[in-house]
């Protein structure tokens, strides 16, 4: 079934390629007594045309031959094969191609253009003389300094939008940061966050057995608030603990502790 699905693949390629190949050989005859030939450009677009023309047969013949049993009775050749093919078609379009370029470069001549690149794009465009493709060239440089214009106010625009949204972001982000700085627990938990450290301290205060009460999502610390808002003194305090007293039973206590969140030092820290 592959080997069905690649053949087929093969075939249409190859005709493809064929047909391509016939209708640039037709364009090339069709140019035999345009404006400006001559015999050096005339004979230089039969060999372009002949090149193309048995290139495109080529193709289309192979396309063909590829199945097996009609290549082995009509091409039984071992050096024609799926390797040369291929190359001798490029090779056949490569010299077409140099042979237009050649007549190119006879006919602008002729015609009194700079050269067959230019002669090129004025073919491409249905020009046949000098006088109408400077006009075609300036208009082209005019639509092309006019998008160049439009381009550029584009881009003072896009630019001048950038830099207002950036501005906007940068004032948007003070603003969040001078509100944070206003909150404690936002200040500290974006600068130096002591928590954990305040409920590694805490427990080392019971006399006896300290457990935590606190669940997997709530916080040990619940309360937050400032002691000194200039220095950045925090002091963070909750409830999500029990201890047992000299009596052994056990009750539930509220813990504080308070540290510089400039710095992360633990001040002080106990139980009320």
């Amino acid at each position: 079934m592959k080997l069905i699905v690649g053949k087929v693949i093969k075939i249409g390629i190859y005709c493809i390629w064929g047909i391509f190949l016939l209708l640039a050989s037709i364009e090339k005859f069709g140019d035999f007594f345009a404006v400006g030939t001559g015999f050096w450009s005339v004979l230089m677009l039969f060999v372009a045309g002949i090149c193309q023309l048995v290139a495109a047969f080529i193709a289309i013949g192979w396309a063909v031959l590829a199945f097996g049993t009609k290549r082995s009775k009509y091409l039984p050749y071992k050096f024609v094969n799926n390797y040369t093919v291929p190359v001798l078609i490029i090779v056949l379009a490569f010299v077409a191609s140099a042979a237009r370029s050649s007549s190119d470069e006879a006919r602008a001549q002729k015609l009194g253009f700079k050269d067959g690149k230019e002669f090129s794009i004025a073919r491409e465009n249905n020009i046949s003389n000098v006088a109408d493709y400077a006009k075609f060239a300036e208009e082209q440089r005019i639509k092309a300094a006019e998008k160049a214009a439009q381009d550029a106010v584009l881009a003072a625009e896009k630019t001048a939008k950038d830099a207002a949204l950036a501005e906007e972001k940068e004032r948007k982000k003070k603003e969040d940061e001078a509100q944070c700085n206003k909150d404690a627990y936002c200040y500290y938990t974006h600068h130096e966050n002591a928590e954990y450290l305040c409920s590694t301290k805490i427990p080392k205060l019971a006399k006896y057995k300290f457990e935590w009460t606190d669940g997997i999502t709530e916080p040990k610390f619940d309360r937050t608030g400032w002691q000194d808002e200039t220095k950045h003194i925090v002091r963070i305090s909750g409830d999500k603990a029990t201890a047992q007293n000299g009596f052994g039973a056990t009750q539930n206590i509220v813990y504080y502790c308070i540290f510089n969140a400039d710095t992360g030092d633990v001040l002080d820290y106990g139980f009320y």
